[in-house]
């Protein structure tokens, strides 16, 4: 496994992975948390840290507080890793509030995507993440401007149907991922984000690269 694995990326942890918590109060929890075989997810880390190990993190539910729990762990002691889970998938649980099926069925209409935030959690342990005002968390690969564009105009007619709120990023044909609603807004510079940092971009240079 050379290769650090991408922001959103699951990552499961080996049996005597050597993780270390930022915070030593949360060894605990984080312990409980793999023995039941849940995955942690990998997070960004500044452009500047001199830390090796791969950032990870492992968001509770809303009964804990929402707290994010972060750790550190070598690259090695990393056994599986997966990406977040499909919208496909997701929109066929019977676990869904009844007011969620329909417009994640809409979203789905309007593009795939991968599934992180709360709806994720819930899919991946079962504990209750999810309630009737959640917001939805989305990532869409997007190759060439006029798609993103196209897909911006879509998500914003898809709140305005149903009255809810899709957060997530557009993934950008070289790794890096940038939110949908700032890349719709009107700044020349939009932030964004990889998995060794951030950085400020001109809006309009994001998919050159895709043309070439």
């Amino acid at each position: 496994m050379p290769d650090r694995p991408a922001r959103h990326t699951l990552a499961w942890l080996s049996a005597h992975a050597d993780w270390r918590a930022d915070v030593a109060a949360h060894d605990s929890r984080l312990a409980e948390w793999f023995a039941r075989g849940w995955p942690a997810v990998v997070a960004r880390r500044a452009a500047d840290d001199p830390d090796p190990r791969v950032r990870l993190g492992v968001p509770l539910p809303p009964a804990e507080g929402k707290q994010r729990l972060a750790l550190r762990v070598p690259l090695h002691d990393i056994a599986r890793q997966a990406p977040p889970p499909a919208l496909a998938g997701l929109v066929e649980r019977t676990d869904l509030p009844p007011a969620w099926r329909l417009p994640l069925q809409a979203l789905l209409a309007i593009a795939p995507a991968r599934v992180f935030g709360a709806f994720a959690w819930q899919a991946l342990t079962g504990l209750a993440y999810v309630h009737e005002r959640s917001d939805v968390d989305l990532l869409w690969e997007v190759g060439e401007a006029d798609a993103a564009a196209h897909l911006v105009a879509q998500l914003k007619a898809w709140e305005r149907t149903f009255g809810r709120r899709v957060d997530g990023e557009l993934c950008l044909p070289d790794g890096a991922a940038v939110n949908w609603r700032e890349y719709g807004g009107a700044a020349r510079e939009v932030l964004v984000k990889r998995v060794d940092g951030a950085m400020l971009a001109a809006r309009d240079h994001l998919f050159e690269g895709a043309r070439a």
